[in-house]
């Protein structure tokens, strides 16, 4: 999702997360989101509504979701779970900050088992997003940090 992040994780806040680590995946999300606003054709609309998590609504805004998740090996091509890119993909909070990576850990864990899956993967990845939020807050994770 040019994603959320096209600066949408602004990290810190309340994690244990150091600034040349919150760095170095800021630098990793702006070239994931230009590579992902490309390939899905999200417009500049979209990506705000992301940063502002007031969506995904449009299909292009859903599928910049599934994009980044896919760059990131947490999901498939197909739509479906990667169980063991997602775990890889916490690889690096696992060092930086042991405490939030098991949070991460068990949101992932509880969302997956949740999931439904569509016929269109961006749905799919949208919803597993969308559940990553409202658990991540319920864990108490600062918003910053959630998609």
């Amino acid at each position: 999702m040019k994603y959320l992040v096209v600066v949408l994780v602004i990290l810190g806040g309340s994690s244990g997360l150091d600034q040349e680590f919150i760095d170095n995946f800021l630098e990793k999300m702006q070239k994931i989101g230009e590579v992902c606003a490309e390939e899905t054709h999200a417009t500049s609309d979209d990506i705000a509504e992301l940063i502002e998590k007031k969506g995904p609504t449009s299909h292009e805004a859903k599928c910049m979701v599934f994009c980044f998740q896919r760059k990131f090996g947490m999901m498939k091509e197909d739509g479906t779970i990667d169980k063991v890119g997602s775990v890889l993909a916490l690889d690096p909070v696992r060092d930086a900050d042991p405490e939030l990576f098991k949070k991460l850990l068990t949101i992932f864990v509880s969302c997956g088992e949740k999931a439904t899956f569509f016929d269109d993967p961006c749905e799919t990845g949208t919803q597993l997003m969308l559940c990553g939020r409202k658990e991540g807050e319920a864990a108490g994770i600062d918003d910053s940090l959630l998609g």
